[in-house]
Formats: structure tokens, C-alpha cells, sequence
């Protein structure tokens, strides 16, 4: 992990989940999301002091853990530092706990293991905004949460969060995770008008130029589809939620935990449910189980 300049006062930290820096006149700084957990956040908290940097304001791209996890950590140690997110993963982030409830259908067992919520002081749309005294552009992307966003600064460097994948992560994810997957559509063709010169996305090696990303827009258009296709297939003879899920890992050899299994359920269900408003799935109670079957 390190400071990496990308174009004038926009760098960013390379990790796990990228973290995008702003670094103002002052030597303030504004970071696009937090990592995973305290540990990631010290990780970044230090790169920053060795940077003779210091954080104030907090934008979180949306509401999962690896986005926002270093929150508090930062909340905590740097009294005044400022957050932001979009109103509909305020509540999330501040009561994470949603989360499970919408994967368990209930209040989630001790094996999710919750984890603390974080406040919001500022709410934003899609909007230009200004920040210590610099503008940068709001735009709401949902489809992978209810209320993904992207941060454009001035410098012409937009910080995409998960609002789209990289062809790594589809490559190395058969089944990746999408809320709502005519929102992610229609907001993945809505980026092709942003006006940018480099983008980074959250879960990627490499930042993008202006030709990486619409050749990454085209690669996630056509993932989507894929997988539109095999459920379809799946489909072909009745089946419950949990037969496609479970014919959808063994055609991919996929193994997964007690969480991911929750995780893969909700992404399954997305694609089902879109699939039903296309009319290209029907479904069927039979002797009390919901069935999915191709039309």
C-alpha cells in the first residue's frame, strides 16, 4: 500500500478495497471510503502522517463493510472529520445490521457477526458539491446497493466505488453481487457520459483511462447477460430459489460459507427478479414451495 499520484491533487492508496485521496492547499484531505476494519484504516491513517497529511472529510461510495469498516476508526482518532454518503446508504452505514436482515429474510444468527454502524453528517445527491473551498461532482449509480455513488474531482479523476466491476473481479467471480440489476443496467449506460480522463474503481489493479473504461462498461454489459442466460437455462425445468443457486455453484465450482451463501442468495434473487419483469422466468407455488421456471 502507498500514496499513488494519479493527476495533480488526486492520488490514491492501492489495497484491497482502493481508497481515492484528495489532498487540499491546507494538507487536509478527503478520502473516498475507509477499507474493511480499523486495521485497514490504520494502514491508511498511516501512509497519510508519512505523507505529512491529514484527514477531514470522508466520502463513502456505499455501504458495505470493505467501504466503510474504518469509519469509526477514524471517527474516533480525528476529532471534527466530516462524513458523507448518499441518503439511501446512510442507513445502512449506520445500522449495518440491515444488511443481514435483507440476506437472513430476519433477524440475522451470531454467525454474520454484525458489526457497528458508523453516523453520516452530510447526505448527498447527485449534485456538484463544494468541499473546503474545491467543487466535485456527485452521481448516483445504483444497481450493487441501493445507493451506489462516484466522486468526480476537478482534476478530471473519477472514483467509481462498486458501482461498476473490473474485468479482474468478473473474471475471477462467476457470480458477483448486484441488488438491483435493471438499476445497474441503466447505470452502467449512464456512465458512458461522464467526463473523465482516468477512473478507478474500488477492486482493481490498474486505474482506467477513458478507452479501459468503456471496454470495462462493455465487458460488465455482457457479463450480466451471461448470467441472465444461464439462470434462464437452469430454468428450464422448475426450481426453487435454492436448487438455482445451488445448480449455479456446481456449474461454476464455486465453495462458499455460511455468509457467502446468503451473499450469492440475494445476487441470485436480483437476476430472478429482473427475469420475472422480463417475463422470461414465471413462477409457481406447488405444495408449498415457490417454483422458477423458463417460459
Amino acid at each position: 500500500m502507498k500514496l499513488n499520484k494519479i493527476n495533480r491533487s488526486t492520488h490514491y492508496i492501492d489495497a484491497p478495497t482502493n481508497i481515492g485521496i484528495y489532498i487540499f492547499k491546507n494538507k487536509n484531505v478527503l478520502l473516498v471510503d475507509t477499507g474493511i476494519n480499523k486495521y485497514a484504516a490504520k494502514k491508511i491513517e498511516d501512509i497519510l502522517i508519512n505523507n505529512n497529511l491529514h484527514p477531514k472529510y470522508v466520502i463513502n461510495t456505499h455501504s458495505h463493510t470493505d467501504h466503510c469498516g474504518g469509519n469509526n476508526y477514524f471517527k474516533e482518532n480525528y476529532p471534527g472529520i466530516e462524513f458523507f454518503s448518499s441518503n439511501e446508504e446512510k442507513i445502512f452505514i449506520e445500522n449495518p445490521v440491515y444488511h443481514q436482515i435483507i440476506s437472513s429474510s430476519a433477524y440475522p444468527s451470531k454467525k454474520m457477526k454484525i458489526k457497528n454502524g458508523s453516523k453520516i453528517d452530510y447526505v448527498l445527491n447527485e449534485e456538484m458539491i463544494k468541499i473546503n473551498d474545491e467543487k466535485f461532482q456527485i452521481f448516483l449509480f445504483p444497481g450493487h446497493t441501493n445507493g451506489d455513488i462516484a466522486i468526480l474531482t476537478n482534476d478530471r479523476v473519477c472514483f467509481m466505488g462498486d458501482s461498476i466491476f473490473s474485468k479482474d473481479t468478473l473474471e475471477k467471480y462467476p457470480l458477483t453481487y448486484l441488488l438491483n440489476i435493471e438499476q445497474r443496467v441503466d447505470s452502467i449506460l449512464k456512465m458512458k457520459e461522464i467526463d473523465a480522463d482516468y477512473f478507478v474503481i474500488s477492486h482493481s489493479e490498474k486505474i482506467l483511462d477513458k478507452n479501459d473504461f468503456m471496454e470495462t462498461i462493455e465487458e460488465n454489459l455482457k457479463n450480466i447477460d451471461k448470467i441472465n442466460k444461464e439462470i434462464i437455462e437452469i430454468c428450464s425445468q422448475p426450481m426453487t430459489r435454492e436448487d438455482i443457486l445451488q445448480e449455479f455453484l456446481i456449474l461454476h465450482d464455486l465453495e462458499v460459507d455460511y455468509k457467502g451463501y446468503y451473499v450469492d442468495f440475494c445476487a441470485i434473487s436480483a437476476y430472478l427478479n429482473f427475469l420475472i419483469n422480463e417475463e422470461e422466468i414465471e413462477v409457481s407455488i406447488q405444495e408449498g414451495k415457490l417454483y422458477f421456471y423458463k417460459k
